[in-house]
């Protein structure tokens, strides 16, 4: 369900963040080649670098330690793929800000809703620059946000009159189509610590 598969999103970005802090993924996305930087990691994780079938790998957990039997592993292609969709997330994220005409450092809190939110970390989220350069404490995990709405409007009838009010103030953005979205993307494709 929703629970496994946020479970796998929040281990993939603790592990790209955890590797971007230990110096073995490069901005760029890329694995860091040992050959070509041989002082530069520790000889222990040169050994779980390696070419899979689809390029290179890192072994998070050897079979020997797994329930499976088998590798665990990090490939590049994972790397791309959380790489393309933090570029997005922070591409919105940034448009956003820009729309409504206020900066990063004017943000008096993000709230995180739905599983997203309960269960990435946001020192993971910063770690690999998924989220705006902001202090931790500033990040909020509020959980199922639009059924306690749901909720809180069946219960109160004044909430209930603000959110309909609020729905005539939502604009809908189509990201796609603007030029600045693009720019915003590549500026937030490598992975950078915010924190």
């Amino acid at each position: 369900g929703d629970s496994v598969a946020m479970n796998k999103l929040r281990k993939l970005i603790d592990a790209a963040s955890a590797l971007l802090d230990a110096g073995l993924i490069e901005p760029s996305g890329r694995f860091l080649n040992f050959n070509e930087n041989p002082d530069q990691v520790a000889p222990h994780f040169k050994e779980r670098l390696r070419q899979g079938n689809g390029g290179a790998e890192f072994v998070m957990v050897p079979g020997s330690l797994s329930d499976t039997g088998e590798d665990i592993v990090l490939t590049q292609g994972d790397l791309r793929e959380l790489q393309l969709a933090k570029g997005a997330i922070n591409a919105g994220l940034m448009i956003l800000l820009k729309e409504a005409g206020i900066t990063v450092d004017e943000l008096d809190r993000v709230l995180l809703a739905g599983a997203f939110g309960n269960y990435v970390r946001r020192e993971s989220a910063l770690g690999i620059g998924l989220l705006p350069e902001i202090a931790p404490e500033k990040i909020i995990a509020i959980g199922n946000a639009a059924g306690d709405g749901a909720r809180m409007a069946l219960a109160s009838r004044s909430i209930r009159e603000r959110a309909l009010q609020l729905t005539k103030k939502v604009m809908h953005m189509e990201l796609s189509t603007r030029p600045d979205f693009q720019e915003f993307f590549v500026d937030a494709l490598p992975f950078r610590k915010m924190i």
